[in-house]
């Protein structure tokens, strides 16, 4: 690792320091291609002037100054992808040890959450939990039960009462005037 001032660089800055370094290349071997490429066009536009005007001498000096100006250019373009593969991979390892630094991060704060953590305690919750959900559970049953009858019975009388006006419809007597009549 280098030092600065005595500081010693983390791997973050000196991923980050190759990066731009990489960058700064790619877009200066961009530069030169670009110029390259004017240059062929230059070449291009002689080689067709001296043609026409017969000059086979220096068009055959610049037809290979463009064939070498082709190469080189084709020479960026592989660079350029070279660079840019360094580069990715530069990006890959940052990202790898972020993720790595959250792994960390997170393995720490699992660790101390385990500690703080009273296995027995938390048994004898969750077994007083289910103590109460049963008793609670029972309570409701016991009370769902206590409400059916209650209504039953008031069905049962209703259906009682309705039992005895048939009948003694049947027999032709009115309750209602057995009632007056008693009175």
């Amino acid at each position: 690792m280098s030092f600065l001032f005595g500081k010693r660089k983390t791997p973050a800055e000196l991923l980050r320091e190759n990066k731009r370094m990489l960058d700064k290349s790619i877009r200066e071997i961009e530069r030169e291609r670009q110029a390259l490429q004017g240059q062929e066009k230059k070449l291009i536009m002689e080689i067709k002037k001296s043609a026409k005007q017969g000059q086979m001498g220096a068009v055959k000096v610049m037809a290979k100054d463009l064939v070498r100006t082709r190469h080189q250019i084709e020479k960026f373009y592989k660079l350029k992808s070279q660079l840019q593969g360094v580069s990715l991979r530069i990006q890959t390892l940052k990202s790898t040890q972020a993720m790595g630094e959250a792994m960390k991060g997170v393995t720490k704060a699992m660790g101390q959450m385990n500690r703080q953590m009273n296995l027995p305690s938390l048994q004898k919750i969750m077994q007083e939990f289910e103590r109460q959900n049963e008793k609670m559970e029972l309570v409701t049953e016991v009370m769902g039960d206590a409400i059916d009858d209650a209504l039953e019975g008031d069905e049962e009388e209703e259906e009682t009462d309705e039992l005895v006006s048939q009948v003694l419809d049947e027999i032709g007597i009115d309750v209602n005037q057995e009632v007056l009549i008693s009175t």
